[in-house]
């Protein structure tokens, strides 16, 4: 049956199985305890009726002779008519008859000091044989006996009707569960036709959710929970796929233009070669970089974001930015607030590019001669925070929530720089905070400036170093 169970591939008919497996054993040790009672019962009841009797029979004996006579007749004949199925029969020493109940007449009896069962025809019956050694005069045995067979009759015929039962018990029991587990595995089967209908192009299809708090419930909750997630997942991929393709569009246009104008002119005329040949560098360089940023966002979501990691001086890590940034932007005013010393394990290139994206992102978008602050400090002893400030004209609260999505430019006319970014920076740097357990957020509202803020937990390394 086991075999069985476990080749059917439906869970219905694997618990209807085991369900009514387990009630046909629950039946079975019902029904033989309820025999074994009811036998027991019987059993006690017939010797109890037997041993009475001797009892009777021993307390009012009335002579002391012949074994005959040893009894009186009147008092066995007067228990006889008074149970209707207790009888007797005399014996002498030598075991020969002396007396016995007609009911007994030519029926071979076995001689027994113990309550003994046997048969005799159709019926059934239970002896004690009793010597009578204790009397002086007299010597012989007493043969009480007792029909039995209607009390064994009803136990035969109980074994049928519990049989009976127990098979038709199990009948009821296999349809039963079959139907009450097909209606109780009814969300599974709607949650695999849902799975089965859905693709792709068609994540907005939900379960209908009903009925008692379960666990089918919540099962049927979580999946829901999960399409959530998928759709989701899909639409970020999508828009992620959608973007990537348009921004990879514009320099591979301006390359296929500057290859045709150097396959039409740039053979005669030196300066358009010389001009061509720039723009493909540039947009090379430009085509490189994100590339290699689209790669870096798909290793953070694989969690698979490599890391050498070390001890390193986070002020000093910011004043090496600084002076790079002083050197190629000499018409920004960079000013470093530190409140605190930070030593920090963590990798050092990843972090020198996260200062890279705030100072990059806040350069193009601070005035002429503007102001950018970057501050750090403790907040206690297990974080610290650092923040970089410009004096831009800011960013919309409709925008705000958008900004560290991939590709995303909340108002791309407000840049000074001819160069804009591919929106992918403020991605990266979410994604490397995150990487480290951190917190990122943005200050701003539009002609105020912007301010964003990192929070970055100090780890056992950290603590034990400083």
């Amino acid at each position: 049956m086991f075999d069985f169970v476990n080749k059917k591939s439906k869970i219905s008919w694997k618990i209807t199985i085991l369900y009514a497996f387990m009630f046909m054993m629950l039946i079975f040790l019902v029904n033989l305890s309820i025999y074994f009672f009811l036998s027991n019962f019987i059993d006690d009841n017939i010797k109890k009726s037997i041993n009475n009797t001797i009892e009777l029979v021993l307390s009012q004996t009335s002579g002391i002779g012949d074994p005959v006579n040893f009894f009186d007749t009147e008092l066995l004949q007067q228990i006889s008519r008074s149970e209707e199925n207790i009888f007797f029969r005399v014996l002498n020493k030598d075991g020969k008859i002396q007396a016995q109940s007609k009911y007994l007449k030519d029926m071979d009896i076995p001689f027994s000091a113990e309550i003994e069962e046997f048969r005799s025809g159709t019926k059934r019956l239970a002896v004690k044989t009793i010597p009578m050694n204790n009397f002086v005069f007299s010597k012989g045995y007493l043969q009480v006996v007792r029909d039995i067979t209607f009390e064994k009759n009803f136990l035969d015929f109980l074994i049928i009707v519990l049989t009976m039962a127990g098979g038709i018990g199990a009948l009821i029991s296999v349809f039963l569960g079959y139907f009450t587990t097909k209606k109780m595995l009814s969300p599974i089967n709607k949650i695999t036709e849902t799975a089965r209908e859905i693709s792709s192009s068609d994540l907005g299809r939900r379960l209908e959710v009903s009925g008692p708090d379960d666990e089918l419930k919540k099962l049927a909750l979580t999946f829901n929970s999960m399409l959530d997630r998928l759709e989701k997942s899909f639409k970020r991929q999508k828009q992620f796929v959608s973007d990537a393709s348009h921004e990879l569009r514009t320099p591979i246009s301006v390359i296929k233009g500057y290859v045709d104008l150097l396959d039409r002119w740039g053979k005669e005329k030196k300066d358009v070669r010389d001009e061509a040949i720039d723009a493909i560098k540039k947009e090379t360089v430009n085509m490189k970089q994100l590339m290699e940023n689209l790669l870096l966002l798909a290793r953070g979501d694989d969690s698979e974001l490599k890391r050498e990691e070390e001890m390193f001086n986070f002020n000093n890590l910011i004043n090496e930015i600084i002076s790079e940034f002083e050197i190629m932007e000499k018409e920004v005013n960079l000013e470093f607030v530190e409140k605190d010393e930070i030593n920090f394990y963590g990798d050092q290139n990843l972090f020198k590019q996260l200062l890279r994206i705030f100072l990059d992102n806040a350069i193009k978008f601070t005035s002429h001669k503007g102001r950018i602050e970057i501050k750090i400090e403790k907040i206690d002893s297990d974080n610290f925070y650092f923040s970089v400030t410009d004096d831009g004209p800011g960013i919309s609260s409709e925008d705000l929530p958008f900004v560290f999505d991939r590709f995303y430019q909340a108002d791309k006319s407000r840049t000074r720089k001819a160069n804009k970014g591919s929106g992918l920076g403020l991605a990266i740097a979410k994604q490397i905070v995150d990487n480290y357990q951190g917190d990122i957020d943005v200050e701003s509202e539009a002609g105020a400036g912007t301010k964003f803020i990192v929070v970055l937990p100090l780890n056992k390394n950290n603590k034990k170093e400083a």
